[in-house]
């Protein structure tokens, strides 16, 4: 599609060059398309050149004659590894159901489709790999299944990002197939802690592993239950402990009320027994000894609150202390906790400082492996062009030495033809007189 710009060049809108559709302006899609075209050109040139050069059977003649050189058979033995067409279909219907679910739901068909997605694209890497395999030596090879859009690249390199991206994807399979049996492993062998029955069957499983969910949210359901039920174990013993504090309290309160309830009857049963006595065995008592007794009771009154204002002194004295003591330990504790976060964040700045530091290492290291193969590879090229150099010059001081030769070698039989045709004549000469 053309797009008219006033003012400036005209806009061009194509995915001819990539599978992406982008926009150009006219003049840079054009010497674009030009090039592209004359590098076509060139590669089926340098195809056809090869191929009548060599002699040998191309690809297409080994196509026709059904021999594979990639499988070294006859027929083609490479099928692909799973059913393409039904797990597009099976992607597509993923896509129309992943609309209408819920979260979790929508969470398991994605994981779906990323599984459905890379064996797709192992199924195109490990089908391009082959054909590259298949081609010639010194074909090029148009690659499209790593990065969307064809790359073109020659035979040795085509393999090499082909054998990576599938190995690549290869070992994500394997690695995920195999956590997959190490977690139904557990799972069958109940690992988990969330069942006490031994049972090797899942044929009836409990209701707590029919839920659906990640790992991580069983785990954390699993930690929030052991947690429910530590704190639900430590309220009821503290319930317990304050009941049975409470009714420790309300005995003792009952024997002291039965003890004084004891003593007062006591001693009201001996005033009665004084006064409605017949025979006084005792005198009476004196007013100073009353006074005295008196003073006694007021002095033990007085020893009895001290003691207890003392007591009251030592709880509240106590209870200072405790505050303080605790007051001190949450401080301890807030303080090793600033601690251990330091020492974390300082562990982890060590850890991201050392990732990094290995990454600026591995990549100084490769720029200078890349300036040494540049190098090497000047190295080689200065040599084959000194090589050629030398190959053509002494081609040429050859070629002058031997024209030099030829011409002193046909200067030499001149002279040589010359002398024999001038004694001849001197012979014949002689030989005419003495006939003569």
């Amino acid at each position: 599609r053309v797009r008219h710009n006033y003012g400036d060049n005209d806009l061009v809108e194509s995915n001819m060059l990539q599978q992406v559709e982008q926009t150009f302006e006219a003049e840079d899609y054009l010497r674009a398309l030009e090039s592209e075209v004359d590098r076509l050109l060139r590669s089926q040139a340098m195809a056809k050149r090869h191929r009548s050069s060599t002699g040998g059977v191309n690809y297409l003649e080994c196509q026709n004659d059904k021999h594979c050189r990639a499988c070294n058979s006859s027929p083609c033995k490479w099928s692909p590894h799973c059913d393409s067409d039904a797990l597009a279909k099976r992607r597509k219907a993923l896509f129309g159901e992943i609309k209408s679910v819920d979260d979790h739901r929508k969470r398991q068909i994605s994981e779906e489709i990323q599984v459905i997605s890379a064996k797709l694209k192992l199924t195109l890497v490990d089908k391009e790999l082959h054909e590259a395999y298949a081609a010639n030596a010194n074909e090029t090879i148009t690659v499209r299944s790593i990065h969307g859009f064809p790359a073109t690249l020659n035979r040795v390199d085509a393999i090499a990002a082909l054998e990576h991206e599938h190995n690549r994807h290869v070992g994500s399979i394997v690695a995920k197939k195999v956590v997959d049996d190490v977690l139904i492993w557990m799972l069958d062998g109940w690992y988990f802690g969330q069942y006490s029955k031994p049972s090797s069957s899942l044929s009836n499983p409990p209701p707590s592993f029919v839920k659906r969910g990640s790992l991580l949210e069983k785990a954390n359901d699993i930690q929030m239950h052991s947690n429910a039920a530590a704190l639900n174990s430590l309220a009821l013993h503290e319930e317990k402990k304050a009941k049975l504090a409470s009714m420790q309290t309300t005995t003792k309160y009952a024997l002291f009320c039965i003890t004084f309830s004891y003593f007062r009857a006591l001693h009201l049963v001996r005033q009665q027994k004084e006064a409605f006595s017949l025979s006084r065995s005792k005198p009476p008592l004196s007013n100073e000894r009353i006074k005295m007794i008196q003073e006694h009771k007021n002095c033990v009154g007085r020893q009895q609150r001290l003691e207890y204002y003392m007591t009251k002194a030592r709880v509240g004295e106590e209870r200072k202390l405790q505050r303080i003591e605790q007051e001190r330990s949450e401080k301890r504790r807030i303080s090793q906790f600033e601690d251990m976060n330091r020492l974390a964040m300082n562990r982890l700045a060590a850890i991201v400082q050392r990732v990094y530091r290995g990454y600026l290492g591995r990549k100084s290291v490769e720029n200078l492996r890349l300036e040494r193969q540049k190098a090497a590879l000047a190295l080689v090229f200065l040599n084959d062009c000194a090589t050629e150099i030398e190959r053509a010059w002494r081609g040429y001081c050859g070629r002058r030495d031997a024209e030099r030769l030829r011409r002193e070698m046909a200067e030499f039989l001149f002279l040589l033809r010359e002398q024999e045709a001038k004694t001849e004549e001197d012979d014949f000469a002689i030989q005419l007189q003495s006939i003569q």
